[in-house]
């Protein structure tokens, strides 16, 4: 079932993007970097051009809302905010950059903080899926629901890892079937949402709010499981000066993963 305000308000805003980034995409003036953003990184055209793509939509719409960006941080639309809207303009800016073919456009509508997200939306600007989850209504893949893996043995898992010294985990070590990494959090979180992956694992302390918040919920409405590194609950507020570390899986493997990590 579509929640279609906020679905439309969403696509809305990842349209505009798409078009903003479109004559980008593979070019090397996408790589630019224009200044530091407010998360501490370095803000590159098309993440500029995609923030403002969508900021434009919102500010001419009649909702009030918290906006928060990795480019911008911080800014309140209207007088009195309904919600908030998380937005990573673009999540897998290098691939953008340089014509890998995994990015997407990443949106969590929410309260004040990682525990409190009512709505996610994921398009991915390659092929034009389109991942949805709303609190308590399960999660969607192109209108039709999605869930996690169901397998269990360790011999048999696929997982996206990310890690490096001094914080290599030992799931790198050969114990599952295979390991990747695609450079795209909130894709990736999507892939075990819809059960292609068991789990997904960083825990180099570099992953921001705005990357993970809108694949947090479609995790966790597939039947999935998404905890700090130390098997905690996220409720880190939207800052995006601060980072995170993440496991996240189909919640049979969660406990042994923890173990390992």
């Amino acid at each position: 079932m579509i929640n279609t305000v906020f679905y439309n308000l969403c696509n809305d805003a990842a349209e505009a993007v798409e078009q903003a980034v479109s004559g980008l995409i593979g070019k090397p003036e996408a790589g630019v970097t224009l200044r530091i953003g407010a998360d501490g990184t370095p803000t590159e055209n098309i993440d500029e051009a995609a923030e403002k793509a969508a900021l434009k939509v919102l500010e001419s719409g009649n909702r009030s809302m918290r906006f928060v960006s990795e480019e911008l941080g911080e800014k309140i639309i209207g007088k009195r905010p309904e919600f908030t809207f998380v937005l990573d303009p673009i999540d897998g800016t290098f691939n953008a950059v340089h014509g890998i073919p995994f990015y997407c456009v990443p949106i969590a509508i929410s309260g004040s903080d990682l525990s409190d997200i009512r709505y996610a939306y994921i398009k991915n600007l390659v092929n034009g899926d389109i991942y949805t989850a709303e609190r308590g209504k399960g999660a969607f893949l192109n209108n039709k629901r999605i869930h996690v893996s169901s397998r269990s043995e360790f011999s048999e898992l696929s997982v996206i890892s990310y890690s490096h010294r001094p914080h290599a985990v030992a799931i790198n070590n050969h114990n599952v079937r295979r390991v990747r990494t695609f450079g795209s959090a909130a894709l990736e979180l999507c892939y075990v949402a819809s059960g292609i992956f068991d789990a997904f694992i960083d825990l180099r302390g570099m992953l921001r709010v705005t990357d993970i918040a809108a694949g947090k919920l479609i995790v966790e409405e597939a039947g999935g499981i998404v905890t700090g590194g130390e098997g905690k609950s996220l409720s880190t507020p939207f800052d995006v000066k601060q980072r995170v570390n993440v496991v996240a899986s189909n919640r049979k493997v969660h406990d042994k993963l923890l173990e390992l990590v």
